[in-house]
């Protein structure tokens, strides 16, 4: 592919948030708006159902889940089909299947894949079909997610829960309230879990199209039957059903996979694609893509947190101007005490700070300084150490229930205390430093009785 090819080659832009953007043209002269998330191989074109936009993946805590899960597996792709979010509209404006394959073969052509494994959620399931007969050498494999071949009953395909009548009238219905997020409520009730969503699912409405090309889109959607051509399709398939979507259901998905040759169904019934609090939901579905999606790293390390005590009360005293000269030296000596001991401050927590090291021993000594040394600053401070497995995020951040207990236990500690667990008491090998008990404490989420010791030098 050459990137002087205009009819080809896509636009790129500078990288945003979590995706590089881009726009590629068309044959026939519209741009298409896609994003690119991840880089692992294989190149995974994900279409998404309608009401979804490449600048909207960021708008709620579950579509960040679900693309930071598929880039783990995949490069993904996102794209808006012409008429959608920030594509070209069409003149005249149409939402036909066939411009939808003209458009995706743009975006595959643009991010320079021979092939790509290919996934149509919902109504886009149509479109992932029609794609992989017309170009079956640019489709590795595809997934069809909540799909069906019909929307709506017919004479000869009675398994869909509405007419096309009943379609017609919902987008009567829906046309004077597009935009507040009653179309999620009403098709995808399960996916309105919290307010928050709805309100996101309105804005996203409203990012998607204005009500008249919703609703020709709602009627174009309606007549499609793609009973034909998914027989004709000759890559591996995988039909995935969750029930996210009201009107795609179980029936629908198993006569979809009985008419797609050498097509496997996995019901997932209850585990939904976009629930962030369901994270094994993808398994089957990873492993289909590309492999299973990749737990964060994890390693053991030492943590240790450091706060200020009653800092409200000291800010309130000083003065703004001077309690921020006064974080700043703070900032300054902790991140002098931390890496001179071969530690690293992870980041900053309010007025407090958490760093990882290395070495237990070397974690202690810098904690015990720090709560000594902010005397010198006006202040008074508390710490904790403890050692266990430590997720490492992407971002530089770390996690886990190590993490968790930590802040547990400095939250139990007195100004000038340094806290630390049994565990860790037990890897220091430091003659200047000697640990006494103050008891047994259970601390909110997490099990158990735990022995506490207080770091004292000699």
């Amino acid at each position: 592919m050459s990137s002087d090819d205009p009819g080809r080659a896509g636009l790129r832009c500078t990288p945003m948030a979590d995706g590089r953007t881009g726009y590629a043209r068309t044959s026939d002269g519209i741009h298409v708006a896609y994003r690119m998330w991840g880089e692992k191989s294989p190149v995974h074109v994900f279409l998404s159902e309608f009401g979804a936009t490449v600048d909207t993946r960021e708008m709620h805590p579950s579509f960040i889940r679900l693309w930071r899960q598929l880039s783990g597996i995949s490069q993904v792709v996102s794209l808006d089909r012409r008429g959608i979010g920030t594509s070209d509209v069409a003149c005249p404006q149409r939402f036909d299947l066939d411009d939808y394959v003209v458009d995706i073969l743009a975006v595959v052509d643009a991010v320079g894949a021979k092939e790509v494994v290919l996934t149509g959620e919902g109504s886009a399931g149509a479109a992932a079909v029609a794609f992989t007969v017309a170009h079956p050498d640019r489709v590795r494999r595809m997934a069809i997610v909540n799909g069906y071949a019909s929307p709506v009953r017919r004479e000869d395909y009675d398994i869909a829960l509405f007419s096309r009548e009943d379609i017609i009238a919902m987008i009567d219905h829906f046309l004077p309230i597009w935009g507040q997020g009653e179309f999620v409520q009403t098709f995808a009730p399960k996916l309105a879990f919290d307010p928050s969503f709805v309100e996101v699912c309105g804005r996203i409405e409203r990012f998607v199209c204005g009500p008249n090309a919703a609703a020709a889109w709602g009627r174009a959607a309606a007549d499609l039957d793609i009973r034909d051509l998914a027989a004709r399709v000759d890559v591996p398939t995988l039909v995935y059903f969750t029930g996210d979507l009201l009107f795609a259901t179980i029936e629908q998905s198993r006569d979809l996979a009985d008419r797609i040759p050498n097509a496997s169904l996995v019901e997932a019934q209850g585990r939904l694609f976009y629930q962030p609090d369901q994270s094994p939901q993808l398994d089957e579905f990873a492993q289909f893509i590309g492999g299973r999606i990749e737990p964060d790293p994890t390693v053991e390390a030492t943590v240790v947190f450091v706060d200020v005590v009653e800092s409200t009360a000291h800010a309130a005293s000083m003065g703004d101007a001077s309690w921020l000269d006064v974080l700043k030296d703070l900032d300054a000596f902790v991140q002098q005490q931390v890496s001179s001991r071969g530690g690293r401050v992870v980041k900053q927590t309010g007025d407090g700070h958490l760093a990882m090291f290395n070495n237990p021993s070397d974690a202690v000594s810098a904690a015990m300084m720090i709560t000594k040394g902010v005397a010198a600053l006006g202040i008074e401070a508390r710490g904790a150490v403890h050692i266990g497995s430590v997720s490492l995020r992407s971002n530089g951040d770390v996690g886990g229930m190590a993490i968790h207990f930590a802040a547990r236990l400095m939250n139990a500690a007195s100004a000038g205390q340094v806290y630390v667990s049994q565990v860790l008491a037990e890897r220091v090998a430091s003659r200047s430093v000697r640990f006494e008990a103050r008891g047994e404490r259970e601390f909110k989420g997490v099990p158990g009785r735990h022995v506490v010791l207080e770091a004292l030098g000699d």
